[in-house]
C-alpha cells in the first residue's frame, strides 16, 4: 500500500483528507477520522478517532473502542447513582432511561464502526 496510490483512491471517491508526515488523515462525517500511518515501510497502520463534537463522547477525543467502553462505564455509574441516591427516577423510569442510553450508544457505535471498517476494507482491497 503506497501513499500515492491511497491518495488517488481517496480523490477518486471524493474523500476529504490531509497528508501530514507520512500520515493521511481522512475526514469522515460526524467528527470521525481515519488515520493511515505510512511511517513503517513494512506495514501500514490504520486507526480511527472520534474528534470534536460527536454522538458518543461529546467533545472528548478517543477511538471508537474506547468510546464504547467509556459509555458503558458511564451508564453503569449513572445507574448505580440513581439507585443509591433513590432519586425520582426509580423503577420503570430508570430501566427505560438505561435502555434508551444503551440503545443510543449501540446505534452510534455500529454506525461509526461500519463507516471505519468500510473505508479500511476499500483501502486494503484497492492496494492489493
Amino acid at each position: 500500500m503506497g501513499i500515492e496510490k491511497t491518495e488517488q483512491l481517496l480523490n477518486k471517491f471524493d474523500y476529504k483528507f490531509e497528508n501530514k508526515n507520512n500520515k493521511i488523515i481522512v475526514k469522515l462525517d460526524f467528527a470521525q477520522r481515519i488515520i493511515i500511518d505510512f511511517s513503517d515501510p513494512e506495514k501500514v497502520k490504520i486507526t480511527d478517532r472520534l474528534v470534536g463534537w460527536n454522538f458518543l463522547t461529546g467533545l472528548i477525543e478517543m477511538s471508537i473502542k474506547n468510546a464504547t467502553l467509556y459509555n458503558f462505564i458511564g451508564a453503569i455509574i449513572m445507574t448505580f447513582l440513581f439507585v443509591y441516591l433513590d432519586l425520582e427516577y426509580g423503577g420503570l423510569n430508570l430501566v427505560f432511561f438505561f435502555l434508551a442510553f444503551i440503545i443510543w450508544v449501540l446505534l452510534w457505535t455500529i454506525f461509526y464502526l461500519i463507516k471505519a471498517e468500510n473505508l479500511k476494507r476499500i483501502l486494503t482491497s484497492w492496494n492489493e
